[in-house]
């Protein structure tokens, strides 16, 4: 068996684990948040020679015309055997996190691509780093409407995998009441690609192999690691609380960070890119989205 796992971030945990567990001839992971750079080129030619095999197995994330090639709809045309799966993207326990600049242009925070909305706001308002702190509390998630996006993402979620052909938001939403299964919204846990690639693989005839969650590498650790706010697991029935602990991205240090730390050296940040993060079009939904 020949495969192609055409995806985001979360390519290279599917393609590796899928390589590892099942008697597979070739995994060729296309990562597709890469699309257009020098790192794409690579797997872009093996890619190229993998769908030629009369055999081929390519599994993809739904994506968009922007894609070219590896847009799904000239996919599922050129690959006799092509298999849609779910992208695994849920803000519903992380409504705070917010992304500022686009794609490949990002603003960065301490903790890389990842901004909270409280203390992005609360700096652009010009409250005081105390003031900011204050704000953490179940009195202002409410306000906020955090509660709510829960139901909103799992109802996107679920909308997203009603046409793929290997649909997982059920099982997905499922783990996430029992057990950590996110470092950030897009990122997910070795408890998640565990489930993940054996549903896959299920779906493909192989073989069910299961390996203890410790044994199985995935490189997402080495990113942001943004915790579950103790009054959104409460609300949602979380059977797991997680420490009020930030971990930045390995690249920048990989230090863990508390929110007080957190609030002051994104401050120290924004102060110095003020001009710059004022005229950012998320910073200016931001204020205007906001209650006060």
């Amino acid at each position: 068996m020949k495969i192609g796992i055409v995806a985001n971030c979360q390519v290279q945990p599917l393609a590796k684990l899928l390589s590892a567990l099942y008697d597979v001839q070739m995994v060729v992971p296309v990562p597709t948040h890469q699309f257009g750079t020098k790192h794409f080129e690579k797997p872009d030619e093996a890619f190229k020679r993998l769908v030629q095999e009369p055999d081929a197995i390519v599994l993809s994330y739904n994506h968009e015309s922007r894609f070219n090639e590896y847009s799904t709809l000239l996919l599922k045309h050129q690959v006799p055997r092509f298999y849609s799966l779910t992208n695994i993207h849920f803000a519903g326990l992380h409504p705070d996190i917010i992304y500022v600049g686009d794609q490949g242009g990002r603003i960065q925070s301490p903790l890389g691509d990842y901004h909270s909305k409280i203390i992005l706001h609360s700096f652009l308002t010009g409250r005081s780093q105390t003031d900011c702190l204050q704000r953490f509390s179940g009195n202002e998630y409410e306000r906020l409407g955090y509660y709510h996006e829960f139901e909103k993402a799992a109802t996107e979620l679920r909308s997203r995998d009603s046409h793929l052909d290997i649909p997982f938001a059920e099982n997905f939403i499922a783990l996430l009441i029992k057990t950590p299964c996110l470092y950030t919204l897009n990122h997910p846990t070795p408890a998640v690609f565990q489930e993940y690639i054996l549903f896959i693989a299920t779906h493909l005839g192989l073989k069910a192999q299961r390996q203890p969650i410790a044994l199985l590498p995935n490189y997402l650790a080495h990113s942001t690691w943004w915790p579950i706010y103790d009054e959104i697991a409460e609300t949602h029935n979380l059977s797991y609380r997680m420490p009020m602990l930030f971990k930045q991205p390995d690249a920048i240090g990989g230090k863990l960070m508390e929110l007080e730390q957190l609030i002051c050296a994104s401050y120290q940040i924004y102060e110095k890119i003020r001009n710059r993060l004022s005229n950012s079009r998320q910073a200016s939904a931001l204020l205007a989205g906001f209650p006060e």
